[in-house]
């Protein structure tokens, strides 16, 4: 295996995907037709938005082929996410959740004319789950879809009901997939089930039966937010994706396939949702690798006078360094580990539980990082990480759209905790010792036990019935999910640390985790002073270490600077933001 790494370049380990592929996107994503102007209203930028997706769709073509070829998937929403953020939103409906869904739910006849108008993007791709009641919480939507003795009729049964809060606002062509609860001719709820629907025409106009509501302005994301109820609409009979899990007869009656086929029949409807999760979070977690190398690029050439005499670059300022390359060791682990993800989710069953907690666990441990990163880097940009040239505060906005475009990221985090304390339950924890934290074998143990022993802990609250145990096993629940990730990521980096770059990394990751975690090791009588103090001497020659390897790691990132257009990344900063002034 060593062997075989070795002649892997740091770039080609770090990428998931297609090099050519990666090149073609960036291309088109900085296309200068649909750049972003300080004159232009949210209302022009939306628009702006819709326009730039078609010419991406149109470019790349096979928008199909795309929402099931996870890597060219995974590969749209990372480099949009860096080069052109307004676009983040519309892809995750258009080629994930919609084309991703009816390229996968129904036969190719039924799809065809939804997957023939979204190819082109002469209609735009919408999912529509949440409600104001429910929140993410979709299992319990009230929307319904009643069989009529046709086909369904969609109705909002109350307020409560309307679909809060899909991008629909702009009158262009819809493709939708709504979910709603099937209630065939019996009166039999079947649960939530998607279903496709031309929510506005190819003139933009609302369908009949269809109320769209725009919500107003929010800062974060350029979204053409609204609210969206339905008072009738009719549905043909094959604008149920049933994934052939069950049959509708021409009585209305519904009948599954089989026990399994109920049991995976909401799973199902929303498996794109597992996908979009991850694609999610490599989105994130790109615009944190495209921060840390702005904001390093721009420290090592930064002069900062402290006195008459002495004038360090910023990148040797303690408070810059280690702040920036703790998260660059941090970004590059779950870079790794969301690169394994992705690679099993391919092959993997969408509606199968395992897949679902897994990429639960890496959305969590993921995004969370990935906008402490991003803040990281704007504050230690001080003025110049407040524009949008330099890019980073736009990413802002993409981190927090991500992780609560489907209600709090923590959700995820502590339901996929409380499934691997018990899936763990059997394996107790190692005898209880001091460990050496300057060894990396020992290292790896102290990781191991942290796991195991939470998982232990946390086994009280789940033989305890009630809402009180419940909310009790929340907090050691997520500490579980970062333990069992962050256990994960150093194997992982542990395969490569052949490669200088990714022993560097690997040493800062662990140690700083050994640091942040230090007390709880203490109470545990896992570390004692002397092995706390070891740690953060080697910590520090650890940073020492990545620092040294830091350009070569930047190199590899696959940033290219007259792409990401930032004054901050230019030798001649003042002439770079007099330029960009005087042409924008």
């Amino acid at each position: 295996m060593h062997q075989h790494q070795e002649q892997r370049s740091l770039a080609d380990i770090l990428r998931h995907g297609s090099l050519e592929f990666d090149q073609q996107l960036q291309k088109i994503l900085v296309n200068p037709d649909y750049a972003v102007t300080e004159t232009q209203s949210q209302q022009q930028r939306r628009q702006n938005a819709y326009d730039q997706l078609a010419n991406l769709a149109q470019e790349v073509g096979g928008t199909r082929d795309i929402a099931i070829d996870l890597p060219r998937l995974f590969a749209i929403f990372d480099w949009a996410a860096v080069l052109a953020t307004d676009l983040v939103p519309l892809i995750s409906g258009h080629y994930n959740l919609a084309t991703g869904s009816l390229s996968t739910l129904t036969d190719s006849d039924t799809a065809a004319p939804y997957l023939r108008d979204l190819d082109d993007a002469s209609s735009i791709g919408v999912m529509l789950l949440t409600e104001f009641g429910c929140g993410s919480n979709i299992q319990f939507m009230q929307t319904r879809a009643t069989w009529n003795g046709t086909g369904f009729t969609l109705h909002t049964p109350t307020p409560r009901a309307r679909k809060f809060m899909p991008s629909i606002g702009i009158p262009v062509s819809r493709v939708c997939v709504v979910g709603a609860r099937l209630i065939d001719s019996t009166g039999t709820d079947h649960g939530v089930h998607a279903f496709a629907a031309r929510l506005r025409g190819p003139d933009g106009e609302v369908a009949p039966g269809v109320t769209i509501t725009p919500l107003d302005h929010q800062p974060l994301v350029i979204m053409d937010n609204s609210v969206i109820s339905f008072d009738t609409l009719r549905l043909e009979r094959a604008a149920w994706l049933s994934n052939d899990l069950a049959t509708i007869d021409d009585n209305g009656v519904l009948t599954w396939r089989d026990e399994d086929s109920r049991r995976r029949s909401f799973a199902s409807a929303t498996s794109q949702l597992t996908v979009g999760r991850l694609a999610l979070a490599s989105a994130l977690n790109s615009t944190a690798r495209a921060s840390l190398y702005i904001a390093l690029r721009y420290a090592a050439k930064r002069a900062v006078p402290l006195t008459k005499f002495d004038t360090p670059h910023m990148i040797e300022l303690p408070h810059v360094r280690d702040t920036l390359l703790t998260d660059l060791a941090g970004t590059l682990a779950r870079t790794l580990y969301g690169n394994a993800v992705k690679t099993q989710l391919a092959t993997s069953d969408l509606t199968g539980h395992d897949t679902v907690v897994a990429v639960m666990l890496a959305k969590h441990y993921i995004q969370l990082h990935a906008l402490d990163t991003v803040t990281h880097c704007r504050i230690r940009m001080g003025a110049q990480g407040m524009f949008s040239a330099n890019r980073i505060a736009d990413y802002l906005g993409v981190c927090h759209g991500g992780i609560t475009g489907e209600g709090d990221c923590h959700v995820m985090g502590s339901y996929g905790g409380r499934v691997l304390a018990k899936h763990l339950a059997g394996k107790r924890p190692p005898e209880t010792r001091i460990y050496d934290p300057a060894d990396e074998s020992e290292q790896l143990g102290l990781f191991h036990a942290r796991t195991l022993t939470i998982v232990d802990e946390t086994q009280q609250y789940l033989t305890t019935p009630g809402l009180d145990a419940r909310m009790a096993v929340i907090p050691e629940a997520l500490s579980l999910a970062e333990a069992y990730s962050a256990e994960e990521a150093l194997q992982i980096l542990h395969r490569y640390a052949d490669h200088p770059e990714i022993a560097a990394v690997r040493a800062v990751f662990a140690l700083s985790y050994l640091s942040q975690h230090a007390l709880w090791y203490l109470n545990h009588g896992m570390l004692d002073l002397a092995a706390v103090n070891t740690i953060e001497q080697n910590r520090r020659a650890a940073l020492d270490t990545l620092a040294d390897q830091l350009p070569a790691v930047l190199d590899a990132l696959g940033l290219d600077d007259e792409k990401l257009g930032a004054p901050a990344l230019s030798d001649d900063i003042p002439g770079a933001w007099e330029s960009r002034c005087h042409t924008a």
